[in-house]
């Protein structure tokens, strides 16, 4: 009887965090967290499912299985970060009118794209871009 009553009041709370906002926007508080797993376990002890017990609830199968996993609903894991997604980090400073070193002018090649090698000799920044077939 008691559990019923925590239910109502559960579900009633429920309504009230859902009420004017996205799904998942917003975390339960642990409490209702707590009460929802309780209440899971409880069901399926007396021969019923998760799902069955989500469904009293007002929430969602997917959610219920993330708060007995400990997690709160919508946690996702990361995803490895797509190819060029990456930030890299880059040293920024003025720009030298030109550089020479022992005598022997660089060159810097900057790609379309915004890529730029720098402190080549003449020869290498041709070997390098006969390579990258440019």
């Amino acid at each position: 009887m008691e559990l019923e009553k925590e239910l109502e009041q559960f579900r009633q709370e429920a309504q009230r965090l859902k009420a004017g906002r996205r799904s998942g926007s917003l975390p339960f508080p642990e409490a209702l967290r707590a009460f929802a797993v309780r209440y899971a376990e409880h069901t399926v002890a007396a021969g019923g499912t998760v799902t069955d017990a989500a469904q009293r609830l007002g929430v969602s199968g997917p959610t219920l299985y993330e708060w007995r996993k400990g997690r709160p609903a919508g946690h996702r894991r990361p995803k490895p970060a797509e190819k060029g997604a990456a930030l890299v980090p880059v040293r920024v400073g003025e720009r030298p009118a030109r550089a020479e070193v022992a005598g022997v002018q660089q060159v810097a090649l900057v790609s379309p794209g915004g890529w730029r090698v720098e402190g080549l000799t003449l020869e290498t920044a041709a070997q390098l871009v006969g390579r990258l077939g440019c």
